[in-house]
């Protein structure tokens, strides 16, 4: 289970299609270079859709993932199934920042409920 706006943004519209086609590109143009995907806030959800999807198609050793202050985009089965997929993942975070708590977790619910792949780096004091 994932976020329906975050997916819908990422896979409904001309941004995969043109990630994908810029990607193709590169490597004819200068080789099967690793792949970084970056992004923020809300970036950072759709950066995530865009790894996986890279890592599903060319292989978890050609792409790394790094978020800043990115939400919450699936649940614990997601989460659990990202690792596997990305594993050269890194979510940054502060504590001032409240994007990273949306949507909100809500321990009772199980696989129901928002939840964080792993590999978080998190800061503190003046940002």
């Amino acid at each position: 289970q994932v976020h329906h706006g975050f997916y819908s943004a990422y896979y409904n519209t001309t941004l995969r299609h043109e990630i994908l086609k810029s990607v193709q590109w590169a490597w004819k143009t200068y080789g099967r270079l690793p792949i970084n995907v970056v992004g923020h806030s809300m970036g950072g959800a759709l950066a995530s859709f865009c790894a996986l999807d890279l890592s599903v198609k060319w292989g978890s050793h050609k792409v790394q993932l790094i978020t800043f202050g990115q939400p919450r985009v699936g649940n614990p089965a997601f989460a659990e199934y990202f690792n596997e997929q990305v594993p050269r993942t890194i979510r940054v975070t502060h504590e001032n920042d409240i994007v990273p708590h949306l949507p909100p977790y809500f321990y009772y619910l199980g696989e129901w409920t928002y939840h964080h792949f792993a590999r978080e780096v998190f800061g503190f004091g003046r940002p």
